[in-house]
């Protein structure tokens, strides 16, 4: 420990990195894959080219090399959030260009650069999505969740087939359709029965799925030979994966289950000869199934803590694997062990292979490792008691700065996060961004309100009907258990993004004193509007949050909607938005920050061209970033009203590559 620790105030800390310093040379890891032959891929997302996703491939001699160059960019807009969008095998890799959302196929062993394989528009001039796009094990056929729009209305979605033996552009013809939404069709070992999941309205994907399989044969389905392998209107399938014997197996959960019962989690089933078979009885949950060669591996939650597990099917029984990982994501499996992406406590992310005797190699790392340890703090998991008899659980992470020391008794403030979704969750591990505000003297508080996924069925489902009024209570109740166990301070920020941005604004207009400020990241303040404007996918998400559709509950649409409650906001508030957003349209922002103009309440407004849902660009994503942390620290540190902060639009531009 440095001797000539500075004693400042917690409020007056300087951060050990900078803004500009947590997005640089940074990189985001997604959909890790392999291709059967010891290849592994995975897509970059780099915020320093404009948030384009690249494709990077490592050969098992671990030569790593980018595989589509500029301006191509490899991210779908499928039920606008997309999926994986691309695939590897048999020597080429096809993908989803974000731009105009074709597939492009390029071969793996020749300089040539991608070729479109699909037309820009369908031929009645409709565009067209892809996602999770698959190839048959004969390597002739590709498979793909497919989405085409049309004009003034929800488009359709569908599983789609292109012949990859037709040289040429082709449209796409449609194998499956009639369903509301499908997503991950999957050729069984031996191609000859496709698998896929869908849902209808009202359901999300994580309330009711259903699992079907049908025989495939030279590119076409057998309709009137269609199974239902599992799925009802109380039974999310989450993930399958089919066996080496080509059963398939699959987790899923059912609604209404005691929490102490098995069926109440993730477990594993299997279909065999028509019968499905519980596998697992687990009171954790199982996700991101990976197989092969008889081998299943999966990522466990334990109380939203995942892990890698091997299932042995025969028995039943999980074996954890033991990594130094705070979080991990879908595991793959290689001939000498698994590649995995791990997120250590102390730096950042990592493409990473752990062979059979736990040795770790890393492949890839998010960003520099360039931080001192004694700057780092780590994530302390929480479960703290709610008001009205549940339990509930977050991540604490002290403020940490080897340069200072704050005077003794103080406490720090703390900056509470907001997940969005509502239904996903916040995991541990280490984070720039984090460190950036723990270095400046805030504690953080990452809370896994209750609808967060991770904990069980009766968790997530907790939600249903009370959003805008339990996940509030929960943040409520775990500043009074922090608080209680001497670990914050009085002062209180508030930041969250999309759903969380949403809660921020809620918190803020009914609990006005509780903070001192707050962030809202393309949040919602207005959710009639919301529902005026959202796509097809979260287009009755609402229904279940609220109690009902808004024909019927409109006044509880009204009621849970921030906007409606202004007259009660005490905090100053800075909101950011995406111009390009089509999850929370950027005229729910555009409204709110208006209204706070017109009552003249303390508020900043920072629009940014080219951007959606959640930023990508790297000056975009320092110049909010630097934005909100003067916004606090200001509000925190002054003991008089601020002077209003004019609402601006910022200046960034340029969209996606």
């Amino acid at each position: 420990m440095p001797q000539d620790r500075i004693i400042a105030p917690f409020s007056q800390w300087e951060p050990a990195i900078s803004a500009e310093d947590v997005f640089r040379a940074s990189v985001n890891f997604m959909f890790l894959s392999t291709d059967g032959r010891g290849s592994l891929y995975w897509v970059e997302q780099r915020p320093e080219e404009k948030g384009r996703c690249v494709l990077i491939m490592r050969t098992p001699a671990g030569v790593v090399r980018e595989l589509v160059p500029p301006p191509f960019s490899a991210r779908s807009r499928v039920m606008e959030y997309g999926g994986k969008p691309y695939v590897a095998g048999h020597g080429r890799i096809v993908f989803c260009n974000f731009v105009d959302q074709r597939l492009y196929v390029m071969p793996l062993n020749e300089t040539s650069g991608p070729r479109p394989l699909t037309p820009e528009r369908s031929a009645d001039g409709r565009l067209m999505k892809f996602m999770q796009p698959e190839i048959s094990p004969d390597g002739r056929w590709l498979v793909a969740a497919y989405e085409i729009e049309n004009s003034g209305a929800e488009p359709t979605n569908a599983v789609c087939v292109i012949d990859l033996d037709c040289e040429g552009i082709q449209e796409p013809c449609i194998l499956v359709s009639g369903a509301d939404f499908y997503k991950s069709p999957t050729f069984s070992p031996d191609g000859r029965s496709l698998a896929w999941l869908e849902w209808n309205h009202p359901f999300m994907p994580w309330d009711s799925t259903f699992l079907k399989t049908a025989p495939f044969s030279e590119g076409q389905i057998d309709s009137a030979a269609i199974q239902t392998v599992a799925g009802s209107d109380s039974v999310a399938v989450n993930d399958f994966v089919y066996s080496p014997a080509g059963d398939l197996r699959f987790v899923m959960d059912i609604k209404d289950s005691s929490p102490d019962l098995p069926e109440n989690y993730f477990n594993l089933y299997e279909w065999r000869n028509g019968v499905v078979c519980q596998l697992t009885s687990e009171t954790r949950e199982i996700s991101q199934l990976t197989q092969d060669a008889g081998k299943t591996i999966a990522i466990v939650f334990d109380n939203g803590v995942p892990g890698l597990a091997w299932i042995d099917a025969a028995t039943g029984s999980l074996s954890n694997v033991a990594t130094s990982f705070a979080a991990v994501t879908k595991p793959v499996l290689l001939a000498d062990g698994i590649a995995t992406i791990g997120t250590p406590s102390d730096s950042p992310s990592q493409i990473a292979i752990i062979d059979r005797h736990g040795k770790v190699e890393v492949v890839r790392q998010a960003a520099e490792a360039d931080l001192h340890p004694e700057n780092v703090s780590s994530a302390q998991l929480v479960s703290f008691p709610t008001e009205d008899g549940g339990t509930c659980y977050g991540y604490y992470y002290p403020p940490k700065n080897r340069r200072y020391q704050a005077p003794k008794g103080e406490l720090p403030p703390v900056r509470v996060l907001v997940h969005g979704g509502p239904t996903a969750m916040t995991r541990a591990g280490f984070s720039r961004e984090n460190t950036f505000w723990t270095s400046q003297g805030y504690a953080i508080f990452d809370v896994n309100y209750r609808g967060s996924t991770g904990f069980g069925r009766t968790y997530r489902d907790a939600l249903l009907g009370q959003w805008g009024v339990l996940e509030i209570n929960d943040v409520r109740d775990g500043l009074k258990y922090l608080r209680q166990k001497g670990l914050i301070g009085d002062h209180a920020v508030v930041s969250g993004g999309s759903a969380g941005g949403y809660t921020v604004q809620r918190l803020l207009t009914h609990f006005p004193d509780m903070f001192a400020a707050g962030a809202s990241h393309f949040g919602i303040g207005n959710l009639v509007t919301l529902q005026n404007l959202t796509h097809k996918f979260e287009s009755r998400y609402l229904e279940g949050l609220l109690g009902g559709p808004m024909t019927t509950h409109r006044q509880v649409f009204e009621d849970r909607s921030p906007i409606k409650h202004l007259d009660n906001l005490k905090s100053p508030m800075i909101i950011f938005q995406g111009s390009e957003d089509r999850v929370v349209p950027p005229e729910n922002s555009r409204e709110m920050a208006l209204i706070l103009a017109r009552k003249n309440i303390l508020h900043e407004y920072h629009e940014y061209r080219g951007e959606g849902h959640g930023f990508r660009q790297r000056e975009n994503l320092v110049d909010s970033l630097t934005r909100e942390a003067v916004f606090f620290r200001k509000i925190l540190q002054s003991s008089t009203t601020p002077q209003q902060p004019q609402a601006s639009q910022s200046a960034q531009s340029a969209g996606y590559t």
